[in-house]
Parts: C-alpha cells; sequence; structure tokens
C-alpha cells in the first residue's frame, strides 16, 4: 500500500435494509433450485414451491427466509427475499438486486438467482446451465452473451431502489442487444414477476441510450435523475467512529470543533477540521472536497436526508455514541468512554512525518520542467503536475512556472515572523485552546500578508508572467511539502487566488503573500497535527499557471473502481461551467460515470446526470473515450514511479485526477494528480487486479 490512510470513495451506495412489506399479486411460473428437463442442471436440489411468508419487524430487518437457489418466476415479496442480495458494490443506496438469465435454446425459460451465491450469471450458469468453466470460458462468455447477437443467454438485473421504490430492470453498461430483443426480454421479465406493472428499464450508457431510441415508446422507462432523486442515505467513507455526537444547525464554527465529535451537519461547509464522523444532511458530492478530506482520513462519511431530525441522532445528541458506516447500513449507539478511546488512539498514525525540504533552490522553472523527485523545493503538486507534463504533447495541462520554498522562507525570515511563528508552534497552551490558537494563526497571517514582498522576486515573476502570456487570468496555486503526499493528501487545505494578467504589481504580491499565508489555516494546522506533520519543516511554493480560459466543464476522477475491485475501471465526476464538482452540495449534484476498462471496449455507467446540464450529458461517448485513454496512461505512469521508489502498489493505489473539458475541439486539461488509495472491505476485493493489463479498444 501506497499509505496507511486509505481513502474509501464508497459513494452513493446501497444501505438500510427494509422489510419488505410488500402486497404480493398472483404470476405465473414455479419456484425452484433447478429443472431436470433442461440439459445442463442437476435436478438434485430442493424444490420450494410455497415458500413460508417474511416475518416483518417494524424496527428491525426481516427474519431471514431459507434461502432459493433459483426461480423460474417471482410471484411474491416472500419469494423475492429469499433471491435478492443487498450487495456492497452496489452505487445507489438501499437497493435490493435479484440477477436473471433467459434461456433463448430452452423456450426461453428464467432463471432468476439467488444473487447472494451467485453475483455474476457467468457462476450460475456454469454450475447449473452447462457452461464450461475457468477464466478463458469467462471471458468468451462476457464477449458472446452480451455483445454478439447469436448469444444463447439474454441477462439482466431486476434492481428495487427502495427509498424511491422504484423497480428496474437493467443490463450490463456494454451488453448491446437489439431494440427489439430488449423489448420481448422486458415483456417476459415482467410477466414473471409480482412487480411487472411497475417494473421499468434503466439505460446504464450511452449504448442503452442508442438502443432504447431504436425502440421509443415501447417500454416504460426510468432515468438516472429519478434514482438519485429518492436516495435518502449515502455511504461515503465506510467504518466506525466514536466521538461525542454534535448536531449542528446553521453554519459551523471551525474553531469549535474537536476531533473527538461526531457532527450531524445541517448546512455542509467548504472545509472541516479533523472530527471522528460526519452525518450531513444535504448529500454530498461524491469527489468533493469534504468527501476526499474524511475518505484520505478514514473519517466515516455519510448523507442522510433530513439527518438533523433523525430520532435516533436527535435522541442521542451530546451523548458519547458509536457509528457505523457500511454499503448496506448505518447504525449508531451509545457507547464507553474505553471503547471510544481505544478507537481514537487506534485512529490517529503512530508514526510522524517528516516534510521534505531543499531551501537552496531559486530557479523559477517551469513546471513541466519539474518531476517528482522536485518534491522537496517546489511541493508535491507542482512536481506531480511536471510528471504529468512530462508524459508528452498529448496530454495537456496549463503549463505555468514555480516559485520554489527558498522565497517563502525568505519572506518569513526578512519580516521576522519567522519567530513569531515559532513562538505559536512552541507554546503548549495554543494547542488546548482552539480559539486562542486561532486568533494567534490569524494574527500570524495577517503579518505574512502585510510584510513586502522582496522586490527582485516580484519583477522576476512578472517576467515569467509575461513570458508564459496565454490566457486572461494567472491563478497562484499553492504546492506545500504537506499536501498530496503518499499518507497525506490535505485536499483543500490551502488557497488558491485568481488575478488578471495585467495585474498591478500590488495584486501579484498580495496572491502570493495570501498563498503563502494559508499554510497557517487553522483547519490546515489541526490536520497536521493529527498526522504529526513536523510544523516546523512545513514550506509554500507557489505554482503559477494561466488561467483556463473556455472550459465547458470540471471534474474529478479516480483511477480505480471504488464500488468494487474486481471490475477495474474509473470513477469519474463532471459538472458544468459555473458549477463546482469539488464543492457541490445541496440540489448540486454533478454528472457522474464508472468508465469500465476491463473488457475488449470501454463500458461507461452512467451514475447521475449533472444538475446544471440535465438535457445533454456533459462527458458524451467521446470524451469518455479521451478520459479513459489519459487516465490509464496517468495511472499506469504512476504505479511504476512509485515502484521504482520503492513503494509497494496494488489495486487499491490510484490517483485523484482534476480535469477540465476545454475549448470548442473540448479537449482534456489535467489540472492536478495526486496519490489517492480505495480501502475496499472484504466483499469488494476478489485479489489484486493490474488495471494496467487491460487493454481495451481505443485506449492506449
Amino acid at each position: 500500500m501506497i499509505a496507511p490512510v486509505a481513502a474509501n470513495a464508497l459513494l452513493l451506495r446501497a444501505s438500510l435494509v427494509l422489510a419488505l412489506a410488500l402486497s404480493s399479486t398472483a404470476c405465473s411460473g414455479s419456484t425452484s433450485t433447478t429443472d431436470p428437463q433442461v440439459p445442463g442442471t442437476t435436478g438434485q436440489e430442493q424444490t420450494t414451491t410455497d415458500p413460508p411468508p417474511t416475518v416483518v419487524d417494524p424496527v428491525g430487518p426481516p427474519v431471514a427466509l431459507p434461502r432459493l437457489a433459483s426461480a423460474h418466476g417471482i410471484p411474491d415479496a416472500a419469494t423475492w427475499s429469499q433471491l435478492a442480495a443487498r450487495p456492497a458494490t452496489a452505487t445507489v443506496a438501499r437497493t435490493e438486486v435479484v440477477k436473471f438469465l433467459l434461456d433463448t435454446q430452452h423456450d426461453r425459460l428464467i432463471w432468476f438467482i439467488d444473487t447472494e451465491r451467485w453475483d455474476i450469471h457467468f457462476d450460475f450458469a456454469v454450475e447449473n446451465l452447462g457452461i464450461q468453466g475457468g477464466w478463458q470460458a469467462h471471458g468468451d462468455f462476457n464477449t458472446r452473451e452480451y455483445r454478439r447477437p447469436e448469444r444463447r443467454f439474454e441477462m439482466g438485473s431486476l434492481v428495487h431502489y427502495v427509498d424511491a421504490d422504484l423497480w428496474a430492470l437493467e443490463m450490463v453498461a456494454g451488453d448491446n442487444l437489439s431494440g427489439e430483443r430488449v423489448v420481448r426480454m422486458f415483456e417476459d421479465v415482467r410477466r414473471q414477476v409480482f412487480f411487472g406493472d411497475r417494473l421499468r428499464f434503466r439505460a446504464l450508457s450511452p449504448q442503452h441510450d442508442q438502443t432504447l431510441a431504436t425502440i421509443p415508446g415501447r417500454i416504460p422507462v426510468v432515468t438516472a435523475e429519478e434514482v438519485f432523486r429518492g436516495v435518502r442515505y449515502q455511504p461515503l467513507t465506510n467504518g466506525e467512529a466514536f466521538g461525542t455526537l454534535r448536531i449542528v444547525r446553521g453554519a459551523l464554527d471551525l474553531a469549535s470543533v474537536r476531533p473527538d465529535q461526531i457532527l450531524v451537519l445541517e448546512d455542509l461547509p467548504d472545509e472541516i477540521p479533523v472530527v471522528s464522523g460526519v452525518v450531513s444532511q444535504e448529500l454530498q458530492a461524491p469527489l468533493g472536497h469534504i468527501a476526499i478530506l474524511c475518505s484520505t482520513r478514514g473519517t466515516p462519511n455519510m448523507g442522510l436526508r433530513d439527518a438533523t431530525t433523525n430520532e435516533d441522532l436527535v435522541r442521542l445528541d451530546g451523548q458519547l455514541v458509536r457509528l457505523s458506516i457500511s454499503p448496506q447500513e448505518w447504525t449508531v449507539r451509545a457507547a464507553s468512554r474505553p471503547e471510544a478511546e481505544a478507537s481514537w488512539s487506534a485512529r490517529r498514525p503512530a508514526q510522524p512525518l517528516t516534510p521534505p525540504i531543499e531551501a537552496s533552490e531559486q530557479r523559477l522553472r517551469q513546471v513541466c520542467d519539474v518531476r517528482l523527485d522536485d518534491v522537496r523545493s517546489v511541493g508535491a503538486k507542482a512536481a506531480q503536475l511536471g510528471e504529468v507534463c512530462g508524459l508528452g504533447s498529448r496530454i495537456r495541462t496549463p503549463g505555468g512556472f514555480t516559485v520554489p520554498f527558498h522565497f517563502y522562507l525568505q519572506h518569513l525570515a526578512q519580516g521576522g515572523i519567522d519567530a513569531e511563528l515559532t513562538a505559536i508552534l512552541d507554546d503548549a497552551s495554543l494547542a488546548s485552546d482552539t480559539h486562542a490558537r486561532d486568533a494567534a494563526l490569524r494574527t500570524l497571517r495577517e503579518h505574512i500578508q502585510a510584510a513586502p514582498v522582496d522586490p527582485a522576486l516580484l519583477r522576476r515573476v512578472r517576467q515569467r508572467m509575461t513570458e508564459t502570456g496565454r490566457g486572461r487570468r494567472f491563478i497562484f496555486r499553492s504546492s506545500t511539502n504537506a499536501e498530496d503526499l503518499p499518507g497525506f493528501t490535505g485536499a483543500g487545505l490551502y488557497r488558491s487566488i485568481v488575478v488578471p494578467a495585467d495585474a498591478t504589481d500590488a495584486q501579484v504580491a498580495d496572491a502570493m503573500r495570501e498563498v503563502w499565508a494559508s499554510v497557517w489555516l487553522l483547519g490546515a494546522v489541526v490536520e497536521r497535527d493529527w498526522y504529526r506533520v513536523d510544523q516546523r519543516r512545513v514550506a509554500m511554493a507557489l505554482l503559477v499557471q494561466p488561467f483556463v480560459d473556455g472550459a465547458a466543464a470540471n471534474g474529478v476522477a479516480i483511477t480505480a473502481n471504488p464500488y468494487f475491485e474486481g471490475r477495474p475501471g474509473f470513477f469519474v465526476n463532471a459538472q458544468a461551467l459555473g458549477g463546482s464538482v469539488t464543492g457541490a452540495a445541496g440540489n448540486e449534484v454533478p454528472e457522474q460515470h464508472l468508465i469500465y476498462v476491463y473488457s475488449e471496449v470501454v463500458e461507461s455507467e452512467l451514475l447521475a446526470q449533472s444538475s446544471g446540464s440535465p438535457d445533454a450529458l456533459l462527458l458524451p461517448e467521446a470524451a469518455i473515450l479521451q478520459l479513459a485513454s489519459t487516465l490509464r496512461t496517468l495511472h499506469c505512469h504512476f504505479r511504476d514511479r512509485w515502484r521504482q521508489r520503492g513503494m509497494t502498489v496494488d489495486s487499491s493505489d490510484a490517483l485523484d485526477v482534476e480535469y477540465l473539458i476545454a475549448g470548442e475541439d473540448r479537449h482534456l486539461v489535467i489540472l492536478q494528480a495526486r496519490p489517492f488509495e480505495v480501502r475496499y472491505d472484504a466483499s469488494q476485493r476478489v485479489g489484486d487486479l493490474d488495471l494496467c493489463a487491460f487493454h481495451p479498444a481505443g485506449v492506449e
């Protein structure tokens, strides 16, 4: 693993087992484990034709019924519960799934299967329908049965979105079954299930949208927007948290936050200090700053509509509690002090982190000339973007130049501010008095921002800006030796400032000083304390770049599938110009895709459509292919560089990539790439898979 603290971007996922108190309606089809009349089945397992009813507890999960291996019909809710799974790999909260295979060679017999036992169609077909097993046979099966007209099986999943009470028939994103065959399959399945009059088809990909266009109005459809609108529970970082539960109504006072608190937030802030857990009443941008901060810290984090009035949370407000967040459910209960203290001790990194620093470098180097080893002089953000830029002109970056640590340290020394900083760091009383610490740091930042910038440095920066000469604006970005590192991401801790291209000397100096000063924001200091970062060695470089004008969309991507290791790919979010993909909250929803790269072609699954572009995809098929190719190149390059530096890397180690879609040709611009580790639980891991070993068509 690259880092001991891993990100858990398990976003918009299933939770809270709900009792199936549904009215049963008659439908045709018997219930059985196998059919001895179909070649390839054993006919030896128990047949169940009249399962006992589900016993429902009004405040808990349904009493377990005996599982069915398979059935040819689902006549009632009890049968559904005997077949359905609540998979940890689901991408939408509170979902139940039953997979099915329709056998075209045997009178279109439908097999509804125990989806807990067989979570992929292939495994059921091998064990029950005479299909040959093995890895090569599996690959052949996927190619033939999802992408060839001569397929034997028509396959999919029945999904119950419990919160929205929607029933959907879904196919694998890359399934190219023809429109006419989709209609027939849909009707055949609908006749065999008790909820058939409510069943709708959900398109998961552009491939499916193209298929639906050939059969307009022939089958009822449910959209991604309808599904997302019904989400009530959004697990973002799974785990167990102990802390004092604190319901916060209105704006959060950052100085009042303690690491031993579990916050229940009415309003989602732009940043959040180290805490034990987060419950937000607003659903969060899955790859936004709060979600990324919590996941990199390993802080359990969830969205829950009406959280501040939830009875279980209100009842425990102000008490020491245990909060558990998992893919399928969340729970909260009162906790004891000893178990809480044991948890807090285990969460904090055991070893100190000493930021690398080289203070002698004084060149204002082009970012494309720096590499990973230059993190000591220009910080991780600049060094990693330089590594991206070094991959060649096919991958675009904004370019720009660096102002190394030397000049930040010089600025503190010339103003006598370094002595003031040392006094603050030496004052042990400030560590236990957050408000006093906040006041001292505010005064320190004011002094940094008031001290004059070295005129010779200012002239050099202005000259570099003129030489760069692109765009109408420049952005001064932070690049410290205490962010974007394996084990310490520090997402959103520091500041970026935009100035016009014709900015005055005063405007340029103000931008430089404000970014420098942001090293000592309270949230950044508390974060570094928690991670045992040596504060005396923290330094700020500047990454000065031409602002990318004409962007149509901004986005964030993770170069892994955070839901399931067994389907390698990328998780991609995008938002329209004017919206924020990293700070989206409330009713602002980013477009979200899973891009799979493990098969012969790229498959894209649409999880949510952008609230800023409800009528058109921000990332159409061409953009998806462009992203897939670039993200694969970045992932594989950094994986190799990490290994060259002696790091152990597996399929949970990925990149967090920020990008823009810009220009009339809608080209891709990479703004940032930094380490990101996905923490898979046991149900999401299948063994280390090398994403770089897969070569789908169109992806270099």
